[in-house]
């Protein structure tokens, strides 16, 4: 029983990101379940999500994290800012096996369970970090500088500015996943303070395919 649910997972996580644009393979779909399950297995002893269903995590975690892989070349430095229990970092870097992919998260639990998935899965791109990231982007253990910056439901815009802008490269992007509220951070932030710094790259709009939820992504371009 259980491995026909399994296998229905992976072809309706294959079918969601299909109504997206977003083309995922039976391999990869596979892993990311495998992931899924892992992830909400160690949730029952340490708090890495408050979605429990198995179902309902599948699109607000997989569906929400590989939306953006359209937006994400084939190649280059990632860096997972917040990454929590992997999200959307580990994701991406099983979908994309030529992204170098480093997440941080301040909580040595959090990063504990992605070295654990990094070894389990053998995601030789992924480099999680325990580290609590500063303005001034003087880390002890992440090399500069990245190509990309991402930050899923974490800080506002203007803190992730002053977190990510000294980390990438000239060019480099900022990618912010939010949700409906992404419109009034993007009205309400002062582009004033970071218009020497960068310039907004693009906005976005989608809505995840089962829940309708809607999200914003909303991209900051390094000058």
């Amino acid at each position: 029983m259980y491995i026909y649910v399994k296998i229905g997972m992976n072809e309706q996580l294959i079918k969601s990101l299909g109504l997206l644009n977003v083309e995922l393979s039976k391999a990869v779909a596979g892993q990311e379940i495998q992931f899924l399950d892992e992830l909400l297995r160690w949730n029952q002893r340490i708090n890495l999500t408050s979605v429990r269903n198995r179902d309902e995590a599948c699109e607000k975690h997989l569906v929400d994290s590989l939306a953006i892989l359209k937006y994400l070349p084939d190649s280059g430095r990632l860096l997972d800012i917040g990454s929590g229990g992997g999200l959307p970092g580990i994701p991406l870097a099983i979908a994309r096996k030529g992204l170098e992919v480093t997440t941080v998260d301040s909580v040595g639990k959090k990063i504990h369970f992605q070295k654990h998935l990094k070894r389990l899965l053998q995601i030789k791109n992924l480099k999680p970090r325990h580290e609590r990231l500063l303005p001034l982007g003087e880390d002890q253990q992440i090399d500069h500088p990245f190509d990309f910056a991402i930050a899923r439901a974490f800080s506002s815009l203007d803190q992730l500015l002053e977190l990510s802008l000294p980390r990438l490269r000239p060019g480099g992007k900022l990618l912010a996943m939010k949700g409906p509220e992404g419109k009034r951070e993007l009205a309400e932030l002062e582009l004033s303070r970071f218009v020497r710094f960068c310039t907004l790259g693009g906005q976005y709009s989608y809505r995840l395919p089962s829940s309708r939820s809607e999200r914003q992504l909303i991209v900051f371009i390094k000058n």
